[in-house]
């Protein structure tokens, strides 16, 4: 009968050992650098708050490289505003093409329909892609508007339908 490898760690536990383990380096563990908090954070789907209070836990713990900024979350919308116009209540995308770039994606009209959504109390207009691979985009919001004809053809004019089709 062949011999087991096992260690005693207690009267009466054993724990077995794998000689072909690879366990974690000697040292201090791997530290996340700003790229790496933001595509954990991106991967997770975090919104600001949580992606924020990740970060600071993080920090706490010191598994964040030095530099590493646990309040860019707060703001990390302004680099899409420029591509966004408020007039009265309805915020509308004024550029398409840019808010595309911006996200990193190429603007193709024929993958993408236009889906907008009245309630009694707001109107949201959102990009969907056809296959559903790539994600949602919101292009207008408005809170207390009455769905109307008029109502309609100021969002599609803001958003420039005509044009972005």
């Amino acid at each position: 009968m062949e011999e087991e490898d096992t260690e005693k760690t207690g009267p009466h536990e054993e724990e077995r050992t794998d000689p072909d383990f690879q366990g974690p380096a000697s040292g201090s563990p791997h530290k996340l650098t700003q790229d790496e908090l933001n595509d954990l954070v991106r991967d997770l789907e975090l919104p600001k708050v949580k992606a924020e209070l990740l970060a600071s836990r993080m920090k706490q713990w010191k598994y964040l490289d030095e530099g590493v900024k646990i309040t860019l979350y707060r703001c990390r919308q302004k680099n899409l505003e420029e591509f966004f116009t408020m007039e009265g209540i309805l915020v509308a995308c004024k550029e398409v093409d840019g808010l595309f770039k911006a996200l990193n994606m190429s603007h193709c009209s024929v993958e993408m329909r236009l889906f907008i959504d009245y309630s009694k109390v707001s109107l949201k207009a959102v990009l969907l892609h056809i296959g559903n691979v790539l994600p949602s985009i919101p292009v207008a919001h408005a809170f207390g508007i009455k769905e109307s004809d008029d109502s309609m053809k100021q969002l599609l004019q803001y958003i420039k339908y005509d044009r972005y089709k």
